[in-house]
């Protein structure tokens, strides 16, 4: 018998996913420490955290301190022009990225400071953003999601290496972006 776990999301209850399913969810970033999970059929949920299957997952989350506004130079990767672009760009160099963000809370956190701290950036309209990095994308949606208030969401698309990460459309939607994504890969 195959154990299989659900996802607890504002009271709506998703799943069952398999162990390795839930690991893919934390690689990706959209299973959080704080995440709700249980067993299928148990009526107990506990953070993923604190669940000794996935422990392993997440590093410990420091307490939290006051927040000190410092500015802080941040080096601007001079942006590569389009006909340079291709899909062969190793991790680690610079890449460029489209980011759409549907902001429907009234989060506290501040995009645009977050965006500019990941490379050089220009926002195209109010909610998208053109960004030059030599982050991934894992990374760059990782450094984006804490600014993010609980109904939105986030698309980002690193057009040089062909790749994607997202948060916040729910189950039904990551299934038709990942059969969408795949065929044009």
């Amino acid at each position: 018998m195959t154990i299989a776990w659900t996802i607890n999301v504002d009271g709506r209850v998703y799943g069952p996913y398999s162990a390795e399913r839930l690991r893919s969810f934390a690689s990706e970033g959209r299973l959080a420490p704080t995440s709700l999970i249980a067993l299928e059929g148990a009526s107990e949920w506990r953070e993923a955290r604190e669940e000794p299957e996935f422990c392993d997952l997440f590093t410990p989350v420091p307490k939290e301190t006051p927040h000190v506004s410092t500015p802080v130079a941040v080096p601007k990767p001079a942006p590569t022009p389009l006909a340079a672009v291709n899909v062969d760009v190793p991790e680690g160099k610079l890449a460029q990225f489209a980011i759409v963000i549907d902001v429907k809370s009234h989060s506290s956190g501040d995009l645009e400071q977050a965006i500019a701290s990941l490379g050089s950036a220009h926002r195209l309209v109010h909610n998208v953003w053109i960004l030059s990095t030599t982050q991934t994308v894992s990374a760059v949606r990782n450094r984006l999601v804490p600014e993010l208030g609980k109904s939105d969401s986030l698309f980002v698309v690193d057009a040089s290496r062909g790749k994607a990460a997202w948060f916040n459309f729910g189950p039904d939607a990551d299934v038709r972006i990942r059969r969408v994504w795949q065929k044009a890969s």
